[in-house]
């Protein structure tokens, strides 16, 4: 036998290059661990059962709310949001993701709030996607792969449940939205 310099080709390609995302459980100890694996630390998820001030107030410092609605799928036309600088925004490209979508619009927001530490994967990519429009933001959070298998690691036991499975009009389908106060606004 004799030794070759030249590179070795892949025994096999891959089929689908595109990584999936799987579905997560609306749960605050899910977020909460769920942050802790992409190495951000000094916050936590609670649930609220009302938005008043006394319950907030015991949640002291709040960073942002996340809700949960049912997804409708009706189109709706309006700009989704004004440019504006320092806000962290992208556009969701990835089935599944709408919950770490979430979470990072809040923790990349809220970046400077006293405690918070985003860690080092979560300031590369906000370092990264600063400067992208909307929707690159959302392949660059796609194309992350330590968040995509912290997110990942969540995955609800579902055997022979595939992941390419589109909603029907008979599914209850969910969307978390994220209000964060920025620059005097939510």
């Amino acid at each position: 036998h004799t030794a070759s310099a030249a590179p070795t080709t892949p025994l096999r390609r891959r089929r689908n290059t595109k990584m999936s995302w799987c579905t997560i459980e609306s749960d605050p100890g899910v977020f909460t661990e769920l942050v802790e694996k992409f190495g951000a630390s000094g916050c936590e998820f609670a649930e609220l059962y009302s938005l008043d001030d006394a319950e907030l107030a015991q949640l002291q410092p709040v960073f942002g709310l996340i809700f949960l609605f049912k997804w409708t799928g009706e189109k709706d036309d309006r700009p989704c949001c004004d440019e504006v600088p320092g806000l962290f925004f992208a556009k969701q490209v990835v089935s599944n993701a709408c919950a770490t979508q979430a979470i990072l619009g809040c923790l990349l927001n809220r970046a400077d709030a006293e405690g918070l530490t985003l860690g080092p994967a979560l300031e590369e990519l906000k370092t990264f996607a600063a400067d992208l429009p909307f929707d690159m933001r959302g392949l660059a959070i796609e194309n992350a792969e330590k968040i995509r298998t912290a997110h990942n690691a969540f995955a609800r036991p579902e055997p022979f449940v595939s992941d390419d499975r589109k909603a029907t009009k008979d599914d209850d389908v969910f969307h978390f939205i994220t209000y964060v106060p920025f620059g005097g606004r939510v």
